[in-house]
């Protein structure tokens, strides 16, 4: 497996939990969300969660060098910070107010898109419910997409979403270009290409002109007949598509021009239901 030590000009806000079911704390109860990332990749996980006042959220690190800090990328609002920590750390803070709270990491938040939300609602009272079987919560994607400019080389951009669940998840991946530039965006990406690694870092289907599908990794039949069925066929035949049956586990899009050629390109996620 490989894995990936690059220089971004622009990295694509790592969107996560894309399929994750928000947990909800009873009052008093303490959440659990993990500070991680791979190299590659930072992000809280899950990074929404409600709960109620009284509640408390503990953030545990598995990786080293991220804060947990209230606000948004650039401009805290001071209502806890916990500091730049290491894998092991631990920080806690109570909420005993409804509202929205925003956070991030001080180091990933306005680079890499590591940013999180704690939403606090009140309690509402409700008569007793009678307990039911509860069904095996399945994967939920709320469909996503980002806008940077791609560079040359190495200065790729880079999309990283994650897949939760008890079954795997159709999605379509999409790098748009071209069409664009009909939106008034300067200077589209004339020819984007479109990778797709796992957690590893290990490709896993690629495709440049969704009008060809290229055979290998997780791609083994034409896919451009899908690709028209699902509605989310891009707009030229040089933008790039994938469709995927993804079981959970960490993914990375990534964003390259043919033959070094630079310019604004959008990665894009849907769900396939």
């Amino acid at each position: 497996m490989k894995s990936f030590s690059r220089r971004f000009v622009a990295v694509v806000a790592i969107i996560v939990p894309l399929l994750a079911l928000c947990p909800t704390a009873a009052s008093g109860a303490t959440v659990t969300v993990t500070v991680t990332g791979n190299g590659y990749s930072f992000f809280f996980s899950p990074s929404s969660v409600t709960i109620q006042p009284g509640d408390t959220v503990r953030w545990t690190w598995d990786s080293s060098g991220h804060s947990s800090t209230s606000g948004t990328p650039g401009a805290p609002d001071g209502l806890w910070d916990s500091g730049i920590l290491n894998q092991g750390a631990m920080f806690t803070h109570t909420f005993n107010s409804a509202g929205s709270f925003p956070y991030y990491c001080t180091v990933h938040g306005q680079c890499c898109g590591m940013t999180g939300m704690v939403t606090v609602v009140g309690a509402t009272p409700t008569p007793t419910p009678t307990p039911t079987p509860m069904p095996t919560p399945t994967a939920m994607l709320f469909n996503i997409s980002t806008r940077a400019f791609v560079q040359t080389g190495d200065n790729v951009m880079i999309g990283g979403f994650i897949v939760q669940g008890t079954s795997p998840k159709r999605v379509i991946i999409r790098a748009i270009g071209p069409e664009l530039g009909q939106f008034g965006v300067p200077d589209p990406l004339a020819d984007p290409t479109l990778e797709l690694h796992d957690g590893n870092g290990a490709l896993i289907a690629s495709n440049d002109n969704w009008q060809t599908t290229i055979i290998g990794g997780i791609i083994t039949q034409d896919q451009v007949q899908d690709i028209m069925n699902s509605g989310r066929a891009p707009g030229d035949p040089r933008e790039s598509a994938i469709i995927a049956n993804l079981p959970a586990g960490n993914y990375t899009a990534i964003v390259r021009g043919v033959n070094s050629t630079m310019g604004v390109a959008l990665v894009e996620v849907y769900d396939l239901h």
